[in-house]
Parts: C-alpha cells; sequence; structure tokens
C-alpha cells in the first residue's frame, strides 16, 4: 500500500494520475469522503468491483455506494424523477446517500434486489476529481468498521496494507455515517438520519 500526500484534498497530478490508472486497472483505494474514509474502484473494472466486493467481512451485509462527480453523473446510473431531482440539487454536494431506481449503466453484480442503487455525491474534492478523471462513477465502501480503531490512517493502513494500492491520508476522520434519502416513489423518506440537514 501506497500512502499519498494531499494538497487541497488530493495528491498532486502526477499522483492522481497514477491513482486512475491503477483504478481503471482493477486496484482499489481509500479515499477520504466528508462522513469518513471510504475503500473504492472503478465501475468500469469488473476485477476493481470483484475486489472490493471480497473487503466486505462480517455478518451484517455493507452497504456499496456509487459516487458521481456532479448531479448529471447521477442522472447517467439512476432514473431521477423531477421531484428527486429538485431534492438532490438542494442538497449536493453533501454528506447524503440518496437511493434511486438503477439505469442499466449499472452493473448487475452491483445492483440489489429491487433494482435499486444508493449515490452520492460526496463534498469533497477527492471523490469528485477520481470520478472526473476516470470518466466513470466509483463503487465505494466505508470501512468505518473494518479497521480496529475506526477511521485512523494508522488503522486503515494495518487492515488494507495487503488488499488495497493506495491510501490517501487526510489525517484521522471521527465523523457520522452519511443521512440516506430514499426517493424511489413519490415522497422522500429518510432511511437513516446521519451527518447533514434534511
Amino acid at each position: 500500500m501506497e500512502i499519498l500526500q494531499l494538497f487541497n484534498g488530493i495528491p498532486k497530478t502526477r499522483l492522481l494520475a497514477r491513482v486512475t490508472a491503477a483504478l481503471d486497472g482493477g486496484e482499489l483505494a481509500i479515499i477520504p469522503t466528508d462522513t469518513n474514509y471510504a475503500a473504492v474502484c472503478s465501475l468500469n473494472s469488473k476485477l476493481g468491483i470483484n475486489r472490493l466486493y471480497a473487503l466486505k467481512t462480517g455478518k451484517s451485509e455493507k452497504k456499496i455506494t456509487l459516487f458521481c462527480a456532479d448531479l448529471t453523473d447521477i442522472s447517467l446510473y439512476a432514473t431521477v424523477s423531477n421531484q428527486a431531482y429538485r431534492v438532490m440539487k438542494s442538497l449536493i454536494p453533501g454528506p447524503y446517500t440518496f437511493i434511486l431506481p438503477a439505469s442499466r449503466m449499472v452493473p448487475k453484480m452491483v445492483l440489489t434486489k429491487r433494482r435499486t442503487v444508493g449515490i452520492r455525491n460526496p463534498d469533497h474534492p477527492a471523490c469528485r476529481q477520481i470520478s472526473i478523471e476516470l470518466q466513470t462513477a466509483l463503487l465505494a465502501l466505508s470501512v468505518k468498521e473494518m479497521a480496529t480503531q475506526g477511521d485512523s490512517v494508522s488503522s486503515l493502513e494495518a487492515a488494507f496494507k495487503n488488499t488495497v494500492a493506495f491510501l490517501f491520508d487526510s489525517g484521522d476522520i471521527n465523523s457520522e455515517s452519511s443521512t440516506i434519502l430514499d426517493l424511489t416513489g413519490d415522497e422522500c423518506i429518510i432511511v437513516r438520519q446521519g451527518k447533514g440537514e434534511v
């Protein structure tokens, strides 16, 4: 695992290019978000998706989410109603996960039984810039509960040194999880109240 120092939230251009090329080839990275650290892969890499799923441990199912650069990108991977668009436009970028009907752009291997997808537009430059560079969404898995000491850099390094290629060092993060909003129906339903007011 290579630990990368950040400048204005992202590695230097040369290093960022290495990260995106590695993600495109199936590697994983752990990056900071506006809530906690997340392991990510390219949505276009079947190898990366399989590696991300292999990180999931324990009996409880860990939810995998798409990180998109902006609202336009979100509309590529989900069916967005007018009401859902208004809700999201007022809240993003920010600490919110939106449950939406998945589009055909979402690989079957990451769909839920309901054919929905969780989508985020985190307010962190690393999440946005990597997605822009890859020209696809990131598939993301929160690693907060998968390391012995939460989201400390040393704990993440120890837990994932043999399975993740890069760790973006944004210092220790101890934040709330995102607020989850179900936008699949006619009304906005709060599934989990986390960081971020609704």
